[in-house]
Formats: structure tokens, sequence, C-alpha cells
């Protein structure tokens, strides 16, 4: 399935805790399948230690093993 990568701009800090302010659509669309690893993924999109979750068709979220969100996959096609 195809996605495309969403970055986003945050507020906040370790401490106090992070929320997204805003979501920027980039035009990076990688392909992802169910047993794709998040190194594939981080390597595809140019990301470094990122930790993916999220309901595989929809949306991956992107976080630091620490909490931090980075970015965001959404599944390209999908009709509301």
């Amino acid at each position: 399935m195809k996605y495309r990568l969403y970055t986003y701009d945050l507020w906040g800090n370790a401490k106090d805790g992070f929320e997204v302010n805003d979501v920027y659509r980039t035009s990076t669309v990688i392909e992802v399948q169910d047993d794709t690893s998040d190194r594939a993924i981080n390597r595809r999109i140019g990301g470094r230690g990122i930790v993916w979750d999220g309901e595989a068709g929809y949306t991956l979220y992107g976080e630091t093993k620490t909490g931090k969100p980075v970015c965001e996959l959404r599944a390209e096609g999908i009709k509301a």
C-alpha cells in the first residue's frame, strides 16, 4: 500500500509533553507492506530511530523512543 509522509510542527518539550501544532503534507510517497520493518520505513523516508505504530491501511504514526511525535504516514487512495 502507498503512504504519503506528513511532518509536524511541534510545541512543547520532553518535560511538559508535546502537542502537534500543525501537520504538513510532503511530496514523499512510499510503499509499505504489513511486514515492513521500522528500519526499512526509516530508510525510505530518510528518517533515523523512528518507531512506527498505527493501523495498516490507514495511518502510521512515527515517534522517537522517548515518545516525541515526529511524523506520520497516511494511506493514499482511501475514500472516506
